[in-house]
């Protein structure tokens, strides 16, 4: 690929996108990925903070029931809300305007990646 993807040190594999979770109100995106889905199977995620504008495009209407998407590009754009990322797929295109960005390699930071200790918990039904 070419384009900014060789920055988030991964390697040359491709990659899928598995989720987008947006919280606060849009002010926090996270994209879920798999790197060599055939392969090792490394989880990550992208996570953009400071939100301040997000446009999201879906180009392939029949495919938007698949559960992954293939990565084709990115471009990180540049923090501080200068220049927005963009994130393009064979089924969405997504430009989100941040102020910070990260990656996050671990496998426990993927089922709720930043957001697990804001995730609202169920209501208790007994009370």
């Amino acid at each position: 690929m070419a384009d900014d993807y060789n920055l988030l040190g991964l390697g040359g594999l491709t990659s899928l996108v598995t989720n987008v979770k947006v919280c606060w109100w849009g002010n926090e995106v996270l994209v879920e990925c798999l790197y060599d889905p055939t392969g090792s199977s490394l989880p990550y995620s992208l996570v953009f903070k400071d939100c301040r504008k997000i446009r999201w495009d879906v180009h392939d209407e029949e495919e938007v029931h698949q559960p992954l998407a293939d990565l084709i590009g990115i471009h990180l754009g540049e923090e501080a809300h200068r220049k927005p990322a963009l994130i393009h797929t064979d089924i969405f295109e997504i430009s989100i305007l941040y102020g910070s960005f990260s990656i996050q390699k671990q496998k426990d930071a993927i089922a709720y990646g930043t957001l697990r200790d804001r995730t609202p918990k169920p209501l208790d039904k007994a009370t």
